[in-house]
């Protein structure tokens, strides 16, 4: 046959004649040959599945393939009504690539033309709902179609594709693992359910989960329940004992973790793997893997003050910094700013340079919505009181916190807090203690007093001391006769001041020098006070006080004549 018969088949006929003549001869005469074209498709129709066999749930990919080997454009039509048992997935039809929305496969899937040598590729998608008792999923597609030959009448015609079979599997174990909640944060609680159902026709024995406890979490011994009742003893990752399974009975299992760290990617990840016994053959399935997101704000603060040594009547400056390294982003606030001990300064507050009127930080300094990756300064100002002793208070302490919370997808607000460092100023200063005496408490004009001031450094920290205001009025002291701690200061007191030198902590310095009273002086007492004035200095930074003594009083006695 030559290529251009093959391309064009042809159906030839010619008739013949059997005839005697008159003298007996037997003769064939034979007609004319007519040959008539042979116009028509030559279809045919595959049906394949991906799987040869499939349980309860599984999902089915059904392809058709339409041939066509004629000589003539056929227009095609498959219907392919589903066996029972499973269900067709809705828009899953696709023609050579080509979405179809909206077709049902036993309506019938328009093919289009197919040309002669043409050829498409329908595929869709079903799912297994239920088990026939033949255990078997057979059916064939047909394939409709129509064409017109040369003198236009229009042919219709059918075919049906082979069988297709698919065996199914007379168990099927159905498993889902949930948490109670999709994200979560170190501290919380999270319940793990795993439900268990027997969709198959045979029983299951020996039923036993494993559950690993996902890392960064710990299990809660006693947590777990099994079908409704608590198994103290057990534990996921050992293995949970649920026995046999019946056909269509389902049972679950519940227990609980506590989430101890942040888990690798900030997700806490875990699987159910089940075992079992059916017709003497053990069998191991998979649940689905969960994922629980734990959000980690990380807010932390720190905090720094100007002066590590100060002394009273300083005023303190401290920062404090906010970093929400997390990716949640917090409302926070200041708790705990200004440290025992001192006195806020009204209005001095800066958030990020801004001030804040009006805040008073034993209620909180509010910092708003912290962003993830944003840091937040808090600066503020406290006064230590000028009346503090060093005794009573030799530092002032200050660690502060952050109270912040956030919200979670799952409607839940949590609030954390995380505390600063902690700073110290240690506080110096020398205090200063003056008392003086003056003798004979009874004397006559013209006659020597004596005078005795004793000074003392209780505080913690050394002062270079003068005392003045020493000499009487209406009497003059006699330049030689100055003493401190015994060593004579010659004119000492010529400037109406004594320097005592630098008294240590607790030094004591005495001063003792005459004086004599004028011979004219007509008063019937002297008395007074002197005045101890100091001066210390910290980091650079210089200080300075007085301290008043205490009054004496002497007598003048007239002188008799």
């Amino acid at each position: 046959m030559s290529l251009s018969e093959r391309l064009q088949p042809v159906v030839t006929n010619q008739s013949k004649i059997l005839f005697s003549s008159a003298t007996g001869q037997d003769s064939i005469s034979f007609s004319n040959t007519v040959v008539t074209p042979v116009l028509s498709p030559m279809l045919s129709l595959t049906k394949s599945t991906d799987k040869t066999s499939v349980s309860l749930g599984e999902t089915l990919v059904y392809t058709l393939t339409a041939l066509n080997g004629g000589n003539v454009p056929a227009l095609v039509t498959a219907v392919d009504p589903l066996p029972q048992g499973v269900s067709f997935i809705a828009n899953s039809v696709i023609r050579d690539g080509v979405p179809l929305p909206g077709i049902v496969p036993g309506s019938g899937i328009p093919l289009g033309s197919i040309a002669p040598g043409g050829r498409v590729t329908v595929a869709f998608q079903a799912i297994v709902v239920s088990l026939p008792q033949a255990l078997e999923l057979r059916n064939q597609a047909l394939g409709q179609y129509t064409f017109r030959t040369p003198e236009g009448r229009l042919v219709h015609g059918e075919l049906t594709s082979n069988e297709a079979v698919v065996s199914l599997l007379s168990y099927q174990l159905y498993t889902r693992l949930h948490a109670s909640t999709s994200t979560t944060f170190i501290g919380d609680a999270v319940t793990y359910t795993l439900l268990l159902r027997n969709e198959g026709s045979l029983a299951m024995g020996g039923v036993t989960a494993v559950i690993p406890v996902p890392e960064g979490a710990e299990f809660i011994p006693g947590s777990v329940i099994a079908r409704g009742i608590y198994s103290p003893g057990a534990s996921p990752q050992g293995g949970i004992r649920l026995g046999t399974l019946g056909a269509g009975s389902s049972a679950e299992i519940t227990f609980r973790v506590r989430v101890a760290a942040e888990p690798p990617g900030s997700l806490l990840t875990t699987a159910a793997q089940i075992v079992y016994e059916v017709c003497n053959a053990t069998q191991f399935t998979e649940s689905n893997s969960v994922q629980v997101r734990v959000i980690v704000p990380g807010v932390t603060v720190s905090l720094k003050v100007n002066y590590p040594a100060a002394a009273p009547g300083e005023t303190l400056r401290y920062e404090f910094t906010v970093w929400n390294s997390g990716n949640q982003a917090v409302e926070a606030v200041l708790l705990g700013a200004v440290p025992a001990g001192t006195l806020f300064v009204w209005d001095s507050v800066r958030v990020n340079g801004a001030q804040l009127k009006g805040i008073r930080p034993a209620e909180g300094i509010p910092l708003g919505t912290l962003r993830p990756a944003v840091a937040t300064s808090i600066v503020l100002e406290a006064v230590i009181p000028e009346s503090a002793d060093v005794r009573q208070l030799p530092a002032v302490q200050n660690q502060g916190s952050v109270q912040y919370t956030f919200s979670l997808p799952d409607g839940r607000s949590v609030q954390e807090a995380d505390l600063s460092n902690p700073v110290t100023t240690l506080l110096f200063s020398p205090i200063i203690d003056i008392r003086m005496t003056g003798e004979p408490p009874i004397i006559e004009p013209g006659s020597i007093a004596i005078f005795n001031i004793y000074v003392h450094n209780s505080g913690n920290y050394p002062a270079h001391v003068n005392v003045a205001r020493i000499v009487p009025v209406g009497s003059m002291i006699d330049p030689d006769r100055v003493t401190v701690s015994a060593v004579t200061v010659p004119e000492a007191a010529s400037r109406g001041t004594v320097p005592l030198g630098t008294v240590a902590p607790e030094q004591s310095v005495h001063l003792q020098y005459h004086v004599r009273i004028n011979p004219d002086f007509l008063g019937t007492s002297l008395q007074g006070s002197s005045t101890a004035i100091y001066t210390f200095e910290i980091d650079g930074r210089r200080f300075s006080g007085e301290t008043l003594s205490n009054t004496y009083k002497l007598i003048i006695e007239e002188i008799s004549e």
